[in-house]
């Protein structure tokens, strides 16, 4: 932890339920706790209402007349205000692959270039020959933890999954298919669906949903019921793809689920056959094959949970805060 204080903001399209703004306002939360300023700009200034955050927000029309030590920003169409502000060093937090202008952001000299994952630190090296700050990781373990003992096997296998099927980057389309086809084989199945509607999510995503599986699809939960739902699945399901920091992933692995994944957003934490099955290509079949393997050997499922619940502190906000912390300083003197 440092002992300088730091006065820092970051710019956001919105509060409203999104990892990206997860990322922000958990990481504020902990930035007041070691007391430095932390202060949100966002086109409307009002604060979150789905999380609690203990420092300030501001519309964005008044960032003008501030300077901050430290300016922070992940979103490509706020690269205007971004440019103009005035601040000591403007960090560009990456967080997804692929994003419009990446080449260019990637290699702006004058700003610290930093990224939440191993993975698009791979890709910015790779690419264009940045070798990026690391911020690496994310998860509440205050929330997001194990709750008594895991589900046992039984009649009914109980597989969550995130529900909006026309975000397709999440690959939720995928995941269902995949486990409609350990249905076929294994009846008694059920999806355990979740999303939220808001902001910039106003279509409700139950109505995207066309599968046979039996299901629950639950709206707006609370981060509280968010966690339960991961503590009574069997297994949780990812098919993400251009992912930065799978956060999904992190929290079903904080929660003990056991975990079937792509790599994209997920290699620091899901090690295949170690602490995730991880699935090599992103196809419903290849899903299926990892999830009927968590079904048909729970000693698997018992010794992915165990070795995750291992892995995962490493990668909680105070470590995130940490690692920015010691950018920060290094980079301010």
């Amino acid at each position: 932890m440092c002992g300088t204080r730091f006065d820092v903001a970051v710019l956001l399209p919105g509060v409203g339920v999104f990892g990206g703004v997860r990322r922000f306002i958990a990481l504020g939360n902990e930035f007041v706790r070691r007391g430095h300023g932390f202060v949100i700009y966002h086109p409307t200034g009002e604060p979150p209402g789905w999380l609690p955050f203990a420092g300030e927000t501001r519309p964005l029309s008044a960032l003008p007349e501030h300077r901050h030590e430290v300016l922070i920003c992940n979103n490509p169409p706020q690269l205007g205000a971004f440019e103009n502000a005035h601040a000591g060093i403007k960090l560009f937090y990456f967080a997804l692959e692929g994003i419009p202008g990446e080449r260019a952001i990637a290699r702006r000299r004058d700003w610290v270039i930093a990224v939440n994952s191993t993975g698009l630190h791979r890709r910015l090296r790779r690419r264009y020959g940045v070798d990026a700050e690391k911020a690496i990781g994310g998860v509440d373990l205050e929330t997001f933890r194990p709750g008594g003992t895991y589900p046992p096997p039984g009649d009914e296998f109980r597989v969550m999954v995130f529900g909006r099927t026309s975000r397709r980057r999440k690959g939720a389309e995928l995941a269902i298919r995949a486990v409609e086809r350990v249905a076929r084989d294994h009846g008694d199945v059920r999806l355990v669906l979740f999303d939220h509607v808001g902001v910039g999510n106003e279509r409700d995503p139950r109505d995207e949903i066309k599968t046979r599986v039996p299901l629950e699809f639950h709206v707006n939960p609370s981060q509280d019921e968010l966690a339960a739902l991961y503590r009574g699945s069997h297994a949780f399901v990812s098919a993400e793809r251009r992912a930065g920091w799978a956060n999904t992933v992190a929290e079903a692995m904080a929660c003990g689920t056991p975990v079937v994944c792509t790599r994209s957003g997920s290699t620091d934490i899901a090690l295949p056959g170690e602490t995730a099955w991880v699935a090599r290509v992103r196809h419903p079949w290849v899903l299926a094959r990892s999830l009927r393997g968590l079904r048909d050997a729970p000693h698997k499922s018992l010794a992915l949970r165990t070795n995750a619940l291992r892995r995962i502190p490493g990668y909680a906000w105070p470590a995130v805060a940490d690692q920015l912390e010691r950018i920060i300083a290094r980079r301010l003197t």
